[in-house]
């Protein structure tokens, strides 16, 4: 599949038979590349997330539907009070697994990470804290689901105005990681050559 970071929480994955954007957001600073795709995945309502209008998709997914498994969460660590509900997502797309955690917001559990044990190959997931969790719970996050690729995001950058921290605090935390660009391809048979943690550098 081939894999571009569009920025935030937003991802375009496009595979042999079907195409993903995840969580498309609004104003946050920077605008969004529009993109075409069969689905659209929204964990969450909020407008840094939930951007429709922003990618033009065959059909918006926002709870279990067409392959696409919602895990409930909180996007928060008072089980909603704060900032409601989340649903992380998993699928599969060419033979790999992918989990996107949206805002997930609970704080660090073996219990919390148990749901998250889908056998995932690719996990995406916010890092960059005050709306999330942060860089040192996503990395306990992370080490503990065990994907074979990890990708960072919902940080900090230049472009973006969110009260958020950047991404050094989580790779911090690994002995090595991979930088990219904006894009790349990943299959099943060259998986094994990309590191544990996968940073992809935004450019806008």
């Amino acid at each position: 599949m081939y894999i571009e970071y569009l920025g935030h929480s937003c991802f375009y994955l496009k595979g042999k038979d079907r195409s993903v954007v995840t969580d498309p957001f609004g104003d946050i600073g920077f605008p969004l590349k529009r993109a075409e795709c069969d689905f659209v995945l929204s964990s969450h309502g909020h407008f840094d997330h939930n951007n429709f209008d922003g990618v033009k998709a065959g059909r918006i997914i926002t709870e279990t539907a067409c392959g696409f498994n919602a895990i409930p969460c909180f996007h928060d660590e008072a089980h909603g009070k704060l900032r409601g509900k989340n649903n992380a997502f998993f699928f599969d797309l060419d033979g790999l697994r992918v989990l996107h955690l949206g805002d997930l917001g609970e704080p660090f559990t073996e219990e919390n990470a148990e749901k998250f044990k889908v056998g995932a190959d690719i996990l995406f997931i916010p890092v960059g804290g005050n709306y999330t969790i942060d860089g040192a719970t996503a990395a306990k996050y992370a080490k503990a689901i065990g994907a074979k690729v990890t990708v960072p995001m919902h940080y900090k950058t230049r472009f973006n105005k969110i009260d958020i921290s950047g991404p050094q605090d989580f790779l911090s935390r690994f002995e090595n990681f991979n930088t990219v660009e904006n894009g790349f391809e990943i299959t099943a048979d060259n998986i094994e050559n990309f590191s544990p943690v996968t940073f992809i550098k935004f450019q806008e």
